[in-house]
């Protein structure tokens, strides 16, 4: 994830409550080599910067009760 490029913010947009992209089936995040958290969105392949997994979303976030139900996301 480190590799990736980050999504460009116009692509993202601000949203108070539960939509935001820590709660999409597509959030992910990991650590890079020096043991600070990378996040990132699995489906665009581009990282986040920080704090916008609280505040942001965009067109395809899909929640991860979707993921669990065996819902889909058109990209």
């Amino acid at each position: 994830m480190e590799e990736w490029d980050f999504i460009d913010e116009r692509e993202l947009q601000g949203w108070k409550g539960e939509r935001s992209c820590m709660t999409c089936q597509h959030f992910a995040y990991g650590v890079d080599q020096h043991c600070r958290t990378v996040l990132g969105c699995n489906l665009r392949r581009g990282q986040l910067q920080q704090g916008e997994h609280l505040t942001k979303q965009c067109k395809y976030w899909s929640s991860v009760s979707n993921m669990e139900t065996g819902g889909t996301v058109a990209a």
